[in-house]
């Protein structure tokens, strides 16, 4: 009896390795390097606040839990209304990859000027943030440039259908994306909100990663979703959660969860990067910022060959794509070069030392205490 239970042991730790082998050969023969896409809307990133060495001690949104004023209540739920949506932002954004390529992704991100600034104007409405003046030329590059990514994104559309492709997946995620948009606007214009209610940067994140974290919770604790590419043969499931994804993942590849980890503290410290330009400047001039690197982005998937999910579409439809493409990064590019000629505008009404001299010391010091006042107004209006 003795030797039988000692030979189902052998057995049954030959059976281990023999299974831990095939797991490896299965690892390198799908080259498992990256994670399911889902799994990146997850709350990685909101970890990393509270993972690292360092403390940061958010404002105090109230200060009286029994006496609870208007304005701290407001205050809540401005912070929960924001989390929420830059967590929407990201997961929707991420699910559109998965049905359109990333060029007409950036395309039709690189609307979002426009949307910020009409989101603003939507705030304004409601007293929530200064209302900014409508200026024909601004508007009309920022439209002009919104008209050039819906020629893409049709021109896209209808070549993918000319080659004999299913065109429905990608006008889902078109409008997925376009969603993903209007969350990234509404976040934007929310996070000047924050600034106006004197919430710092690091405020804002702090603040912002309890409501998303809650709010992405139940999606990747028991949203199934299908499982892309060469994982079901690893998983042996063809749905999964984030979280089982996430579990399996740690153990089949333990370098790939490292970076998946890593990638929080990137998304923080970008994070605090981008609500310093909202703060400092506007949402507006920040949704503009990040054309740049979404132009030459979309520039490089259609020159070179290894960056294209997809393949280019033939003519006429390429030429529509490149024009509009043109089109796109023109008038955006003019829309930045109002915003630059507006700022140093404001620099030299606020500055009027280089123009004007003074003839005493009692006018330097009246002309600094009246340049700090205006300092302070355009700030508040900023």
């Amino acid at each position: 009896m003795t030797e039988g239970m000692k030979e189902i042991q052998e057995m049954s730790e030959m059976k281990e390795v023999k299974d831990m082998k095939e797991m490896n050969d299965m690892n390198e023969m799908t080259e498992l390097t990256r994670m399911p896409r889902q799994t990146e809307v997850t709350n990685d990133r909101y970890f990393a606040l509270y993972y690292t060495p360092y403390r940061i001690e958010p404002k105090v949104l109230i200060e009286d839990f029994g006496n609870v004023t208007k304005k701290e209540c407001w205050s809540i739920i401005s912070v929960c209304i924001f989390g929420s949506v830059f967590a929407l932002n990201i997961a929707l954004n991420n699910f559109s990859l998965g049905y359109i390529s990333i060029a007409v992704n950036l395309i039709i991100r690189s609307c979002l000027p426009l949307t910020t600034f009409l989101s603003q104007q939507g705030l304004a409405m409601f007293g929530l943030y200064p209302l900014k003046p409508w200026k024909f030329c601004e508007i009309f590059l920022m439209t002009l440039g919104v008209f050039c990514a819906c020629v893409f994104t049709m021109a896209k559309i209808m070549g993918a259908g000319s080659h004999g492709k299913s065109s429905s997946n990608m006008i889902l995620g078109v409008i997925i994306c376009v969603l993903s948009l209007l969350c990234g606007s509404l976040n934007l214009a929310l996070a000047g909100v924050l600034g106006e209610m004197k919430l710092n940067v690091y405020d804002t994140v702090a603040y912002m990663s309890i409501p998303a974290f809650l709010f992405l919770l139940p999606f990747a604790m028991f949203l199934d979703k299908p499982v892309p590419g060469e994982w079901p043969q690893v998983f042996g499931v063809d749905h999964a959660t984030d979280w089982q994804i996430l579990r399996q993942v740690a153990v089949i590849a333990p370098k790939t969860f490292a970076l998946f980890a890593l990638s929080g503290v990137f998304s923080f410290m970008y994070n605090i990067v981008q609500f310093s330009i909202v703060h400092t400047l506007s949402p507006s001039a920040t949704a503009f910022g990040g054309n740049f690197n979404k132009a030459a982005l979309v520039f490089l998937t259609l020159i070179l060959p290894f960056l294209q999910v997809h393949a280019l579409p033939g003519s006429p439809y390429i030429e529509v794509i490149w024009a509009a493409v043109i089109g796109n990064v023109c008038a955006f590019s003019a829309y930045s070069y109002l915003q630059i000629l507006e700022k140093e505008k404001a620099k030299t009404a606020v500055n009027p030392e280089e123009k004007v001299g003074f003839t005493s010391d009692k006018e330097v010091e009246d002309w600094s205490s009246g340049s700090d006042s205006s300092e302070d107004e355009s700030a508040a209006v900023c």
